[in-house]
C-alpha cells in the first residue's frame, strides 16, 4: 500500500490538519500515465487552501480534503451544503471534475461531470466554482 495524506477541517482557526491514508496502485507518482499533465501543482498547501476557500465562499461547510499522490492525481473535497453531504471529486484517470451527492440510503450519485480548462490551480478553482454555481435542488 502507498501512503498519501488527507486533510480534515478541525473546526479551529478555520484550518485543516493532515492525516495519513493509504492508497493502492504502485508507488505514488512513480509512473506517468498517457494524458497526465506534465507538471504537478507547485504548492500543495496553497492548492488545498484555494479549493477550500472556494467551497466555503459558496456556503459549504468543508469536512475534509483527500488527495492521492498516485499516477492520476485524484483528489476530493467533502462538504455539507443545503443540509446535504456532497463532494467534488477530480477523477484524474478520466480527467473530469465530478459533483457527487450523497443518497439517502447510502452511496453517491454523480449529477454533474465537467472538464477543466487547465489542470492547475486556476483551472481547478474555476471548475469548482462552476460546479458550485449549480443549485443542489436542481440536481435532486
Amino acid at each position: 500500500m502507498n501512503e498519501g495524506t488527507k486533510n480534515k477541517h478541525d473546526g479551529k482557526n478555520n484550518a485543516a490538519r493532515e492525516e495519513d491514508v493509504f492508497w493502492l496502485g504502485g508507488a505514488p507518482g512513480a509512473r506517468k500515465q498517457p494524458g497526465e499533465p506534465s507538471g504537478r501543482l507547485a504548492d500543495r498547501s496553497e492548492f488545498i487552501a484555494a479549493i477550500t476557500r472556494c467551497a466555503e465562499s459558496a456556503g459549504c461547510t468543508v469536512k475534509q480534503f483527500v488527495s492521492a499522490k498516485g499516477p492520476y492525481g485524484t483528489w476530493l473535497i467533502v462538504y455539507r451544503r443545503a443540509g446535504r453531504a456532497q463532494r467534488i471529486l477530480w477523477n484524474g484517470r478520466e480527467q473530469r471534475l465530478v459533483l457527487q451527492l450523497e443518497l439517502p440510503n447510502g452511496g453517491w450519485e454523480d449529477p454533474i461531470s465537467i472538464e477543466v480548462a487547465s489542470q492547475d490551480q486556476t483551472g481547478f478553482v474555476a471548475g469548482v466554482e462552476q460546479i458550485l454555481q449549480t443549485d443542489p435542488a436542481d440536481c435532486a
